[in-house]
């Protein structure tokens, strides 16, 4: 895996995040279907499921950040995965579909 790969991610990641949140830790973004991007730029593709540290990986990318703790959930008969990432900005709460990788939601942490 190449660090200037992971860096592009992080980047494209970062422009994203503040298009679609205006910059602030507002309410969040749902990804309808879920975003499988980051998990597929970081080489990470199925067979499922992930694994919680994949789940890091996909959710530090995805909020642009450090991811500090991970947690399995289910919702809908679905398994997920509820990553905290510490962000410049404050810390994200990531939803990763244990599936395909796929980012399900991302959100200010309302744990702060």
């Amino acid at each position: 895996m190449s660090l200037r790969i992971i860096s592009a991610a992080l980047a494209v990641t970062m422009v994203l995040l503040v298009a679609c949140n205006g910059g602030s830790s507002g309410p969040g973004t749902r990804f309808d279907p879920p975003n499988t991007d980051f998990a597929t730029g970081l080489g990470i593709t199925p067979p499922p499921p992930v694994t919680p540290e994949q789940a890091m990986a996909i959710a530090a990318a995805a909020a642009g950040g450090t991811a500090v703790g991970v947690e399995q959930e289910s919702e809908g008969g679905e398994l997920l995965y509820e990553v905290k990432v510490q962000t410049a900005t404050g810390r994200m709460e990531v939803e990763v579909r244990a599936s395909d990788g796929g980012v399900v939601e991302i959100e200010g942490d309302d744990d702060d």
